[in-house]
């Protein structure tokens, strides 16, 4: 009966059969639940209107597999910026740095002075003698003492010209400088076939020397010359690491904790004792100190006499000294060594 109903369509319902009013309360309960639960309600639901299917969230698009030498492209130019934009050459980094001092020679004072003394007494002598003896001789002079005074007064002359070039042509100090710091005096030297620009780009960095005059009480002197126009005999990392070889060779080898322990205990000690002995031996602490004094005097004056620890150095074409027994040299010499010409037989061939 149910499959008959649904075959003529949602409009026809179950029709109930009319019975008569005096049939029983069980049969009319039985109609009205046939009723509720007929198959008409069923129809008239599957009748509705379906609800549209909800929409399926579109599937996203495949990603693209990254492409290895689109990603390290940037790296690469980053790199190869970087790599570019970084110092080459040992110049190039001093450059960086601005100004800075490689070379920082000692005192001279007592040098100096007994240049000066000495030459002082030898052109006072000359002077004297030959006005004495050449130009106005004394009556009863042998006729050859004027000659041989001669000879004694050529001798005297020329020590005073050694003492008097002795005190001159000392570097001072070497640094080394940007070539924009000094762009004005490059140009200014420029030659005329070397224009004010390339002489700028020619070195990142130049080399200002500063040397001591000949005369006393005067300014000194400042050269400008490029890295190559600096020649040493030598490398002076050889002088300059060479009075501190045990330092050296402690500082090159692994230290153990109780080696530094050890030495930092000696160097104690050693203060201690040195303080204890200044202590008990006061009085004669004065005479200790001038000792130090002299001692320093008399080998400024001695040095004046047989040039001892100066090197020839070539700056341009002229040959300066370079004191090699003391003074600071940046890196114990390792900077001058890189920067500057080492060439040693530069200075015997002259």
């Amino acid at each position: 009966m149910a499959s008959f109903s649904r075959g003529f369509g949602p409009r026809l319902f179950l029709l109930v059969r009319q019975q008569a009013p005096c049939e029983c309360a069980a049969a009319q309960a039985r109609q009205l639940i046939r009723a509720r639960f007929s198959t008409a309600r069923v129809l008239q639901k599957a009748a509705r209107a379906p609800r549209p299917a909800p929409k399926a969230p579109p599937k996203p698009a495949p990603k693209a597999a990254p492409n290895p030498a689109a990603k390290a492209s940037p790296i690469l130019g980053a790199a190869t910026t970087q790599a570019a934009a970084r110092p080459a050459t040992y110049a190039e980094q001093l450059a960086l740095k601005g100004r800075t001092l490689l070379y920082e020679s000692p005192s001279h004072f007592w040098f100096r002075a007994g240049c000066f003394s000495s030459a002082t007494f030898c052109v006072s002598y000359t002077v004297y003698q030959y006005w004495t003896v050449i130009l106005h001789p004394p009556e009863g002079l042998m006729w050859w003492i004027p000659h041989a005074f001669g000879a004694i007064l050529v001798f005297m002359a020329g020590m005073g010209a050694y003492f008097v070039m002795g005190a001159g042509r000392i570097v001072r100090s070497i640094e080394a400088v940007p070539a924009a710091a000094v762009a004005k005096q490059i140009a200014a030297k420029a030659t005329a076939g070397t224009t004010a620009a390339t002489a700028t780009t020619a070195s990142p960095v130049y080399v200002e020397v500063t040397t001591r005059r000949m005369a006393p009480f005067m300014p000194p002197k400042k050269h400008l010359l490029l890295p190559e126009e600096v020649q040493l005999p030598f490398r002076m990392y050889t002088l300059f690491a060479g009075g501190k070889g045990q330092e050296v060779l402690s500082a090159q080898r692994a230290v153990s904790l109780a080696e530094s322990v050890r030495a930092e205990r000696a160097a104690r000690d050693a203060k201690i004792a040195a303080r204890k002995y200044t202590m008990d031996h006061i009085m004669t602490a004065p005479f200790r100190d001038a000792g130090k004094a002299f001692g320093g005097a008399w080998r400024g004056i001695k040095r004046s006499f047989n040039r001892e620890g100066f090197a020839k150095i070539q700056l341009g074409k002229q040959e300066y000294k370079l004191d090699v027994t003391g003074g600071w040299a940046l890196e114990d010499g390792r900077a001058m060594d890189r920067l500057l010409l080492v060439r040693p037989n530069a200075m015997g061939a002259r």
